[in-house]
C-alpha cells in the first residue's frame, strides 16, 4: 500500500471523505504521469468523487431526499463544476439520486416501495448468483466466505454494525463475483448500491439483522461449499427474504413518517 493509499484510508476512518478523494485523486494522476498515460482530469476527478458520495448516501450521511447542488458540493470537496457533473451522471445511474426540473438535484427517496421492488429483485437474482457460485466453486471461494464469516463473528460479538456491514457486503459481493455469468453480475450491480443504503440502516438500527445475517451466510456458505446449486439457490432466496423483512420492520421505526410519504432523517436513537 502507498503512502497516499493509506492517507486515503486513514481519511476515510476519520469520517473525511473529501480527503480520502481528493488523494486517491492524486494517486491516479501519479500513477499515469509515472506511466506515460494519458489522464482525463475531470473524468478521474469525477470518478473519486462519485465514490466518496455514494459513501455518504449509503451510510445515511447524505439524508434521503436531501438537496444536492453543484456550489456545495464543489465548495466541499475543493473542485470545479464538471467533475460534480461527472459524479451526478454516475450517481444518477446507480439510481443513488434523482433530477427534476423543479427541485434539482436530491437524494433518491427512500420508501417501503422502492425497498420491496429493489428486495423483490434480490430474492431472485441473488439465488441465482449463489447456485452459479456453488456450481463454479473451488477451494479459493471456499476460504473467501469461511475468512469473510469468522470476520463477521468477530464483529458481531463485539457489537461493531459499520464493521459487520463492511464484511456482509463483502460476502455477497464475493458470491458476485464467483457466479460465473457476467450478464447476472451486471444486473446485480445495476440494484447494490441501492440495497446498500437499506442494508446499512438495519445494520445500525437493529442487532437483529445481524444476527439474521450471520445465519444466513453459515447456511449459504455450506450448501456453496457442498457444490449444492439448488440448495445454495434456496438458502440465498430464503436469505433475502429474511433481511427484507427485518429492513422493513427498522424502515418503518426509523422512519415513522415513511407512511405519509415522507423520507428524510431517521428518529433519534
Amino acid at each position: 500500500m502507498t503512502l497516499r493509499e493509506r492517507q486515503a484510508e486513514a481519511a476515510e476512518e476519520n469520517g473525511s471523505p473529501a480527503g480520502a478523494a481528493v488523494l486517491r485523486f492524486r494517486e491516479a494522476f501519479d500513477a499515469a504521469v509515472m506511466q506515460g498515460t494519458s489522464f482525463a482530469l475531470p473524468t478521474v476527478i469525477g470518478a473519486e468523487l462519485a465514490r466518496a458520495l455514494s459513501e455518504e448516501i449509503i451510510t445515511l450521511r447524505l439524508e434521503p431526499a436531501s438537496r444536492l447542488t453543484e456550489e456545495e458540493v464543489c465548495g466541499r470537496y475543493g473542485v470545479s463544476r464538471s467533475p460534480v457533473r461527472e459524479a451526478f451522471k454516475a450517481l444518477e445511474a446507480e439510481g443513488l439520486i434523482v433530477r427534476s426540473a423543479r427541485r434539482g438535484v436530491r437524494v433518491t427517496p427512500i420508501s417501503r416501495q422502492d425497498l420491496d421492488e429493489v428486495y423483490t429483485c434480490r430474492a431472485a437474482l441473488e439465488g441465482l448468483a449463489a447456485a452459479g457460485a456453488a456450481r463454479s466453486a473451488d477451494r479459493l471461494i471456499d476460504a473467501e466466505l469461511s475468512r469473510l464469516i469468522d470476520a463477521l463473528d468477530v464483529a458481531i460479538r463485539s457489537r461493531n454494525a459499520p464493521e459487520f456491514f463492511k464484511h456482509s457486503v463483502g460476502f455477497t459481493s464475493a458470491i458476485h463475483r464467483h457466479c460465473g455469468n457476467k450478464t447476472l453480475r451486471r444486473m446485480l450491480e445495476g440494484i447494490d448500491k441501492q440495497a446498500r443504503r437499506y442494508r446499512y440502516l438495519a445494520h445500525t438500527w437493529t442487532h437483529e439483522m445481524l444476527e439474521v445475517s450471520l445465519q444466513n451466510y453459515r447456511e449459504v456458505s455450506e450448501a456453496i461449499a457442498l457444490r449444492n446449486t439448488s440448495m445454495a439457490q434456496r438458502r440465498a432466496t430464503r436469505m433475502i427474504r429474511r433481511a427484507h423483512a427485518v429492513i422493513a420492520r427498522a424502515l418503518t421505526e426509523a422512519y415513522p413518517g415513511l407512511e405519509q410519504g415522507e423520507s428524510g432523517s431517521p428518529e433519534p436513537r
